[in-house]
């Protein structure tokens, strides 16, 4: 295991702990773990992984502005997820990654359509987080558990710790979430009586 791979399990688990606990920085912190990560897939060949990283890229950019904007991080709604988003999100995770998939197979890619199916229900999950829908959580324990069998296949042991690491701080957020969403529901009943 490379210090390569170790910095960016430490600014992964740091992005996940600090968006776990709504605070701004998580966005920042993303950033940096995509970049170690990038490197660290590449020559893994986990391609769709490599791409993903660009991707949370971008998106880190745009939690960071969504979630700086308005009111503190930590006083923007938590909300629910309408099963109609549910469909969606699970309909594009699946036309993405075997899409994604497909192409990398003709690459040379380790496991192609694995990966495909993870890194786009991947992207499609951080967008839940960037508009703090509280499922995230659940789709992310999912995402972990079948990254956890890729990295064991590929011997990248520092992320299978890593991803067992974000399934227990999943199960955090999704409980720390359905907290603050339950105290916010609370709120209002009183507050409306």
């Amino acid at each position: 295991m490379s210090l390569l791979e170790w910095a960016a399990v430490f600014f992964n688990v740091l992005y996940v702990v600090l968006a776990a606990r709504r605070h701004v920085a998580c966005w920042p912190a993303g950033i940096v773990g995509v970049i170690l990560a990038f490197l660290v897939y590449v020559p893994a060949r986990l391609y769709s992984d490599a791409l993903l990283q660009v991707f949370y890229l971008l998106l880190s950019i745009y939690g960071w502005w969504e979630w700086s904007r308005g009111p503190s991080s930590d006083e923007k709604p938590i909300i629910r997820m309408p099963v109609v988003l549910h469909i969606r999100v699970i309909g594009a995770g699946i036309v993405l990654g075997l899409g994604m998939g497909f192409f990398w197979s003709g690459y040379g890619a380790a496991l192609p359509l694995v990966d495909g199916m993870t890194t786009s229900f991947s992207m499609v999950t951080t967008w839940l987080v960037a508009k703090r829908y509280l499922e995230n959580w659940i789709y992310w324990i999912i995402i972990d558990l079948v990254c956890i069998g890729v990295y064991l296949q590929r011997g990248i042991d520092a992320f299978v710790i890593l991803f067992m690491l974000y399934v227990i701080l999943s199960f955090w957020g999704w409980r720390t979430w359905n907290k603050a969403l339950a105290q916010k529901d609370l709120d209002q009943m009183v507050s409306s009586d």
